[in-house]
C-alpha cells in the first residue's frame, strides 16, 4: 500500500514541478508533510534533507562562489580573455573555452553565467557578433564544466551524498575528471564547429534598442483623464502610418482585440496593449498624456519621472521573491524607479495585461530607470540585470583572500585531509569572518529553491528504499530494456535520467534515480559505481529545453533565444554525450 501512495506522491510532485503551477520550494514541503503524515517516514527521517552534508555542502558552495565574484577575484581571467579575444569570434569562443569550464568546475554554474552575461554583451557590442552565437555555447561550457569535479555542480554533490548514505560508493573530488574532461572536449568540438550554424543571428531587444535597430515590443499604457486620446477614434492615433500599433483595448471587463474597429472610440481608464520600439512608445508616452502600467501599483499612479535613464533585462531568477507574485504588487517602480515596458516569457512576448501577469521563473522584464534605480534593483537579488556595462560594487583587495579560501578548500578535499561539508562549512565562514562577503551578500547567494528541493528530495530517495519501490522499479527498467548487458544498463540509466531532466529539476532527477539505479545494481550483480557516473552525467545534459536548467533560461532572454533554438542546438548535443557515455563509462569503471 505504501508504494501505490508513493507512486501517486512522485507522479504529483513531478507533475508540479514541470508545470510549476505552484513553486519548487512548496512543493518541497509538501513532499516532506507527505512522507511524515502517511507514516512513510518517521518524522526525523522526512526531514533529514535540511541536515544531509549534501544540502549543507551546496549552501557553502553557493557562499564560496559569491565571495569569488564578490571580491572580483575572477576578473583578472577575464580580462585576459578580452584583451586576446581582439576581432575574432572563434578566438574568443576558444579562450572562453578554456576559462568558464575552468571556473565551473569549483564554482556553483549560476554565478557564473550571471557574471558572464554582462561582459558577453560588452563584448558582442564592441566586436559587432550577435550575443545569440555566444550566449548560449557560454552556458553550455559551463554546464559541461560541471561535471569535472565532484563540486562543480549541486547534483554532484547531491548523488555522492545519497550513494554513499544508501551503502552505495562514494567519489573523490577528482575522482571523474579525466571523464569529465573528455566529456568536455566532445561538447566543445560540437560548439565550435556546428553552433554557428545552429544558432541563430539574433539581437536581445536591449541591445536593438541601445543601437537604434529598431528591436520592437509589447507593453500595457493606461490612458489618464487628461489624456489627449480621450474621445478620439483609433484611427486617429493608431492609424496605417502610425509608428505604435495597438493590439488590444481593455475596458473594465471587456477586451477588444485586433483587428480593433478603427472608429472605436478611446476612454479614460482604458489599458491599451500597444506594439513598437522603446524610442516610439517613449514618445507617444510624454505626448499623449498615457502611463506605463506597470508604473501603477497597488491601485496608485506612479508619477513617471524624467530624466536620464537606460533600458535594461531583467531576468527572473529561481530564488526571486517575485517568482507567483503580480507586477503591479512587487514595487518595483515604488522601490527603485524602475517601470517594466513590457515582458518576454520563452522567447515570446507576453500579451496579457502587464500589470496582472504573475511572473514566473525566467520571464525577462524590460525595463527602464536610472542607473542608480537599476544598481539597487541588482543588489536587492532576485532578479539579473542585464545592461550593457555591469554596475557592480567589488572589493578587490579582498580578491587574494577570496581565490586562497577557495584554494584552500579545494586543496585540502582533494586529499581527502577532511569531509568536503566540513571544508565548504569552514570555507563559507571565512568568507564572512575576512569580510570578502557580507552576511545580507551571502543569504542572497544561497538559492533557497535548490536547497529546499535538495532538502524535500533526500527523503523522497529514502521512502523509495524503505517502501521497496527502488527495487520495483529497478525490476520494471530490466524488463523494458530487455538487456542485462552491463554497457546497456548504463546506457539506460544515463538515458532515463538526461530525458527526465530535460523537463524538470536535475536535482530531484538525481534524488529519484540513485534508488532506483542501487536497486537495479543489486538484482544485476554489478558494481553500482558506473551507474552513479551514469547519473551524474546524465543528470547534467541538460540542453534540449530551456527549463530543464535555470541557467538556459538565464540566457533565454539576453541571448534571444526561442524555445526551438535550444531543441535545435541541444537536443544533438545530448544524443551525442549520451553515446559517448554510454561507451566510455564502462571502460572508465568497468562494472
Amino acid at each position: 500500500m505504501d508504494s501505490i501512495i508513493l507512486s501517486l506522491l512522485i507522479l504529483a510532485a513531478v507533475t508540479l514541478l514541470i508545470t510549476q503551477h505552484i513553486r519548487a520550494e512548496v512543493t518541497a514541503l509538501l513532499i516532506i508533510a507527505t512522507l511524515a503524515m502517511t507514516g512513510m517516514l518517521t518524522p526525523e527521517e522526512a526531514v533529514s534533507g535540511f541536515s544531509s552534508s549534501a544540502t549543507v555542502t551546496v549552501a557553502g558552495m553557493f557562499i564560496l562562489s559569491a565571495g569569488l565574484i564578490r571580491t572580483g577575484a575572477l576578473d583578472m581571467a577575464i580580462t585576459f580573455v578580452l584583451r586576446f579575444a581582439r576581432e575574432s569570434r572563434r578566438r574568443l569562443f576558444l579562450l572562453f573555452t578554456a576559462l568558464v569550464p575552468t571556473l565551473s568546475a569549483f564554482a556553483n554554474n549560476t554565478p557564473i553565467v550571471v557574471m558572464m552575461i554582462p561582459i558577453t554583451l560588452t563584448v558582442c557590442r564592441r566586436l559587432t557578433i550577435s550575443p545569440s552565437k555566444l550566449l548560449m555555447p557560454i552556458n553550455y561550457l559551463a554546464i559541461l564544466g560541471g561535471t569535472c569535479t565532484l563540486i562543480g555542480t549541486s547534483t554532484n554533490i547531491l548523488v555522492n551524498d545519497l550513494s554513499k548514505s544508501n551503502g552505495g560508493p562514494e567519489f573523490g573530488i577528482f575522482e571523474f575528471s579525466l571523464l569529465g574532461i573528455l566529456n568536455l572536449s566532445i561538447g566543445v568540438v560540437y560548439l565550435y564547429f556546428l553552433s554557428d550554424r545552429l544558432l541563430p543571428d539574433r539581437t536581445p531587444v536591449i541591445l536593438q534598442s541601445t543601437q537604434d535597430r529598431g528591436g520592437t515590443f509589447d507593453t500595457e499604457v493606461i490612458v489618464q483623464a487628461e489624456s489627449s486620446l480621450i474621445g478620439q477614434p483609433v484611427s486617429a492615433v493608431f492609424g496605417k502610418d502610425a509608428e505604435v500599433t495597438i493590439l488590444e483595448i481593455i475596458r473594465e471587463r471587456d477586451v477588444l482585440r485586433s483587428p480593433i474597429d478603427p472608429t472605436t472610440i478611446i476612454q479614460p481608464d482604458d489599458a491599451l496593449i500597444i506594439h513598437g520600439t522603446a524610442k516610439d512608445i517613449r514618445n507617444l508616452i510624454s505626448s499623449v498624456g498615457v502611463v506605463l502600467a506597470s508604473a501603477i501599483e497597488e491601485g496608485d499612479a506612479a508619477k513617471q519621472q524624467p530624466g536620464d535613464t537606460t533600458l535594461a533585462e531583467a531576468v527572473i531568477l529561481s530564488n526571486s521573491p517575485y517568482v507567483g507574485r503580480r507586477l503591479s504588487r512587487i514595487g518595483l517602480h515604488r522601490l527603485y524607479g524602475v517601470k517594466v515596458l513590457g515582458i518576454e516569457r520563452l522567447g515570446r512576448p507576453h500579451r496579457l495585461l502587464i500589470r496582472e501577469t504573475r511572473l514566473k521563473v525566467g520571464d525577462v522584464l524590460l525595463v527602464q530607470a536610472d542607473v542608480e534605480g537599476l544598481v539597487r534593483l541588482r543588489e536587492a537579488g532576485g532578479v539579473m540585470v542585464v545592461e550593457e556595462i555591469q554596475h557592480t560594487m567589488v572589493e578587490r583587495e579582498k580578491a587574494p583572500i577570496a581565490l586562497a579560501i577557495m584554494v584552500g578548500v579545494v586543496t585540502l578535499a582533494a586529499f581527502n585531509v577532511f569531509p568536503i561539508v566540513s571544508l565548504t562549512l569552514t570555507g563559507a565562514a571565512l568568507m564572512l569572518l575576512t569580510r570578502c562577503l557580507r552576511l545580507s551578500e551571502a543569504t542572497q547567494a544561497m538559492n533557497t529553491s535548490v536547497l529546499l528541493l535538495m532538502a524535500g528530495t533526500i527523503p523522497l530517495g529514502l521512502a523509495m528504499i524503505k517502501t521497496g519501490l527502488a527495487f520495483d522499479i529497478a525490476h520494471h527498467f530490466l524488463s523494458i530494456i530487455g538487456s542485462t548487458q552491463p554497457w546497456v544498463v548504463i546506457g539506460g540509466i544515463y538515458f532515463l535520467t538526461m530525458v527526465f531532466t530535460s523537463f524538470f529539476s536535475n536535482t530531484a532527477t538525481a534524488a529519484l534515480m540513485v534508488p532506483v539505479a542501487l536497486g537495479v545494481a543489486t538484482e544485476v550483480g554489478m558494481d553500482p559505481v558506473p551507474l552513479m557516473i551514469a547519473i551524474i552525467f546524465g543528470a547534467s545534459s541538460c540542453f534540449a529545453t530551456p527549463i530543464s536548467y535555470q541557467t538556459n533560461l538565464m540566457v533565454l532572454g539576453p541571448g534571444g533565444y526561442t524555445f526551438k533554438d535550444f531543441v535545435r542546438i541541444g537536443l544533438p548535443l545530448n544524443l551525442v554525450l549520451w553515446v559517448f557515455a554510454t561507451i566510455a563509462i564502462p571502460i572508465f569503471f568497468p562494472p
